[in-house]
């Protein structure tokens, strides 16, 4: 599902029954359907360290985003509302998650976490061997 985020202007005011949540930045799919959104969820990289992880390419903002989508409209009556979590390209690859799923991916970022705190533990006795 395409869709382009319109940020909230004099020209673009506040939909009325927003849901709680609802930053008023509203993202539109073609059909002029449109999805509630929340404010991002943003897990960055320090700026020093962005080069290298985007070697390809120029250091580009987030790493990891995520917002609630609450889709309005008559084309989505039946399309529920979700979590949408991206790799910080809000127009490219993404995944839409339900609670339960959501609770799934929360504890695999905790496996994640806890494996990247491993290696900071192991990366500063190397340091400290090495000094």
């Amino acid at each position: 599902m395409a869709t382009k985020t319109a940020g909230r202007s004099t020209s673009t005011p506040q939909l009325k029954g927003c849901p709680s949540g609802c930053d008023g930045e509203h993202s539109y799919d073609c059909e002029g359907n449109f999805f509630h959104r929340g404010p991002l969820a943003v897990a960055t990289v320090p700026k020093a360290s962005a080069g290298r992880i985007f070697k390809d390419r120029e250091p580009q903002g987030p790493c990891l985003t995520a917002h609630l989508v609450v889709p309005d409209g008559p084309e989505f009556v039946d399309e529920p509302a979700h979590i949408a979590v991206d790799g910080g390209d809000l127009f490219g690859r993404y995944a839409e998650l339900d609670a339960d799923q959501a609770g799934e991916f929360i504890e695999n970022l905790k496996a994640f976490t806890a494996q990247v705190e491993l290696y900071c533990g192991q990366l500063a006795a190397l340091k400290g061997a090495r000094s």
